[in-house]
């Protein structure tokens, strides 16, 4: 009889430690798959639930139930303290609520412990932006930029960011030698942002060394010439690309110092390959000359070039 429950104890410990075993493992997965963290939510203990909180307190959020998403914030916490997420939410929270001074302590606690976590990060940038802490809202700003984050989500905080001018001054400071984001943050800066805080940025990045990849610029900086930005456009060039060789906008000159190999900035002229025409360039009494000939029957474009010109009378010859 004795052998009879001590294998029925045997076997119900197993089977409980199977259900918490699934417990565990649904709770871990529904950390990052909602619909797995209502069944946790409807079917497993309370005792095993905790990293599916943070979806739930997500959910609740997106649906503006500000006292559920905090409450689920504080459970999260109390069950998982050491991870960023759970002070993230709580902070996102007291900054829905009102409450930037709570919102303050707990997301800078978050970020200090999770520097890899979006939300964490994000939640910074939107309450520095709200209490006018630009130093925390830059350094965030630009990390998140410079792990490969460029959505629109953090393209309109930048913006927010960049039209005060603390905002310049703070995310001007921030930048280095930066390698991998500057060809993404550029082109859209140069769209999003006004000139005086785009010549700031530009200009501090160039100082710094921040390696631009001219040749992936060069095309971007054409295009906004020729879509009505061509202040921007210069502005990027003349700071990042133009190593001191600038064509103005209304200079028309022909230049032999853009070989093949340079690449072309917004009013610099440009050579087009064609087979049959051959180019050279000579030294004459008002400058550069050039001289071609087109060996092929057919017309082949010599030069061209973006220009800028105001208002008046032109004639072509």
């Amino acid at each position: 009889m004795a052998s009879l429950f001590g294998r029925t104890a045997w076997f119900a410990a197993l089977a409980l430690a199977a259900v918490a075993a699934v417990g565990v493992q649904l709770d871990r997965e529904g950390r990052r798959n909602f619909a797995v963290a209502q069944v946790v939510r409807d079917s497993v203990p309370p005792l095993l639930r905790s990293a599916s909180l943070e979806s739930l307190a997500h959910d609740a959020y997106d649906r503006g139930d500000l006292a559920a998403g905090m409450a689920l914030s504080r459970d999260f916490i109390r069950r998982r303290p050491i991870p960023s997420e759970g002070l993230a939410l709580l902070g996102f929270g007291q900054l829905q609520q009102g409450d930037q001074d709570a919102a303050l302590r707990s997301v800078i606690m978050a970020g200090d412990r999770g520097w890899r976590d979006r939300f964490t990060q994000e939640s910074l940038v939107m309450l520095g932006l709200q209490a006018q802490e630009w130093g925390i809202a830059a350094q965030r700003t630009v990390a998140l930029w410079r792990v490969g984050v460029n959505d629109d989500r953090l393209k309109d905080m930048t913006a927010d960011l960049l039209s005060q001018p603390q905002g310049v001054e703070a995310f001007a400071a921030q930048v280095g030698q930066e390698k991998y984001w500057a060809n993404a943050f550029l082109p859209w800066a140069a769209t999003a942002v006004a000139p005086p805080a785009l010549t700031k940025v530009a200009s501090t990045m160039a100082r710094k060394g921040a390696r631009v990849d001219c040749g992936a610029l060069s095309p971007r900086t054409l295009a906004l010439v020729r879509s009505g930005r061509a202040e921007t456009a210069a502005i990027l060039w003349r700071n990042l690309c133009a190593n001191g060789r600038f064509t103005q906008p209304g200079a028309f000159a022909f230049r032999e110092d853009t070989g093949d190999d340079a690449p072309i900035g917004p009013y610099d002229w440009q050579y087009p390959e064609a087979v049959g025409l051959d180019r050279t360039f000579t030294q004459g009494k008002n400058g550069v000359v050039l001289q071609y000939r087109n060996r092929e029957p057919l017309r082949s474009v010599i030069a061209k070039r973006n220009a800028l010109l105001g208002p008046g009378r032109y004639v072509a010859r």
